[in-house]
């Protein structure tokens, strides 16, 4: 998914085809804190391998759509290895600029 950069930073990110940042995406931006100093500590990683890092099982499950709505965020993004390697997940610039010191 090709995000435009010039919508980042604003409510509703676009992808370069048009489509805008789904609405019930955003319940999971709460998680934002939590998840994103994870993924930074063990990423870049592949999606099951995160997942094992999440202790609470709500937030595990709410974790794939996190991921959907970070991702659209700019804050994540998906690394591929290759054609035949795993794909993996890792904070963008603009996720680590949004890191809240401990």
């Amino acid at each position: 998914m090709a995000i435009d950069q010039a919508t980042l930073n604003t409510d509703t990110p676009r992808t370069l085809d048009g489509r805008s940042y789904p609405e019930h995406l955003r319940a999971y931006e709460s998680l934002d804190s939590k998840l994103l100093p994870l993924l930074d500590d063990v990423g870049p990683a592949t999606f099951d391998g995160f997942m094992t890092h999440i202790a609470d099982p709500r937030t595990r499950a709410a974790a794939p759509r996190w991921l959907a709505s970070a991702e659209w965020r700019g804050l994540v993004e998906r690394q591929d290895e290759g054609m035949r390697g795993p794909r993996r997940l890792a904070v963008t610039d603009r996720g680590h600029s949004r890191l809240i010191p401990a």
